[in-house]
């Protein structure tokens, strides 16, 4: 990862903007520009990036040994017993000069902190739509990551049976995900089977699976710190009737916006591809999400593609194609695939196969 070259181009940005330097506390965002090691959602490393010092990283005592070893041309200040990472920063900076702060993740008593030092500017996620634009060596990431989903999930196909409880079945999936390499989960594995099987995001229970219902399984790998995402729907039993209507419906609207995926097109647009299939099979008003959303060192980030999003798609852009029909008391049927923007269209990530499976 080129991470001086991503720090350079945060820097430009800075100028643009009349800002002289930027502190910046999202995990995500500190290792996207250092390859500082991190846990989501635990603020623990400060990154300080001064236009003409360059970057200093702020981390505490029991971090400061794998941060050493982990990050490279970076200053790395090691906090002593009893020091908080805002009294380094006043040692570093220069009072009152003009500095970006990231204004959806610092709070009202970090805001006021800073503001003893600084002149706070906010980055408008600046950094933000940096990552959204993957370079070579962050697709590869992700490719890597999808690649260990891919072969878990069809190791773990051969573990599922009917009767299985949905948290038995998740613990064969997250089992074969470790096994062919995830250092992590990219989130909590949601799996849900017949009636449960239309929440979105339903954490698996002790409901056991069985008569042919839908099993809804969406899942991911961490690895090299990037995700993965996929969701696959299986049926444990034979299916009947309706819910194999409700599947070729969403595959049908899942294909189709893959084909129509590509740069140049806005994310209401590619949305409309698939809901519009469905409107017309008759399940539109069960379609209760929007189609996708970007993926990289977060399992959500931008651009997204739902019917309210402008966002329009460029090459380097991740973007899930996930369409998904819940029908109330009966089951849900999602197909998920990560996509890659081209050019000249998109590149598929995920390999699992996606035809009707019965376990």
């Amino acid at each position: 990862m080129d991470y001086k070259k991503r720090q350079n181009a945060l820097i430009e940005i800075l100028s643009g903007k009349g800002l002289d330097s930027a502190v910046i506390l999202c995990p995500e965002n500190v290792f996207y520009l250092t390859g500082a090691p991190f846990v989501t959602g635990s603020a623990d490393t400060l990154l300080y990036l001064d236009r003409d010092r360059g970057a200093s990283l702020i981390v505490w005592n029991r971090d400061y040994e794998e941060t050493k070893d982990r990050v490279k041309g970076v200053n790395i200040e090691k906090l002593e017993v009893g020091e908080k990472p805002i009294d380094r920063l006043k040692k570093l900076a220069v009072q009152s000069e003009r500095a970006g702060f990231e204004e959806g993740f610092v709070n009202i008593g970090i805001h006021n902190s800073f503001k003893a030092i600084f002149d706070l500017v906010p980055l408008e996620g600046a950094i933000g739509k940096m990552r959204e634009v993957k370079d070579a060596d962050e697709i590869a990431c992700i490719e890597k990551a999808q690649g260990v989903t891919d072969r878990a999930f069809s190791k773990a196909l051969g573990r599922f049976s009917e009767g299985m409880t949905e948290q038995e079945a998740a613990s064969e999936l997250e089992y074969c995900l470790r096994r062919e390499g995830a250092e992590s989960y990219a989130f909590e594995t949601i799996v849900g089977s017949g009636h449960r099987a239309v929440y979105p995001h339903g954490m698996p229970s002790k409901k056991k699976a069985i008569g042919g219902e839908a099993v809804v399984f969406d899942f991911g790998a961490k690895v090299d710190g990037y995700c993965s995402d996929m969701t696959r729907t299986i049926f444990f039993g034979k299916p009947n009737g309706e819910m194999v209507n409700v599947y070729e419906a969403v595959l049908e609207a899942q294909t189709a916006a893959l084909a129509a995926a590509k740069a140049g097109i806005a994310g209401k647009e590619l949305d409309a591809v698939a809901r519009n299939i469905l409107n017309a099979r008759g399940y539109g008003k069960y379609f209760v999400h929007g189609l996708g959303h970007g993926v990289g060192i977060a399992i959500h980030e931008g651009p997204s593609a739902s019917s309210k999003s402008e966002d329009v798609f460029v090459p380097g852009n991740i973007i899930t194609d996930e369409p998904g029909v819940y029908l109330p008391r009966v089951g849900g049927v999602r197909i998920e695939d990560m996509i890659l923007i081209t050019d000249n269209g998109c590149r598929n990530l995920t390999k699992s196969k996606k035809d009707l499976t019965v376990v």
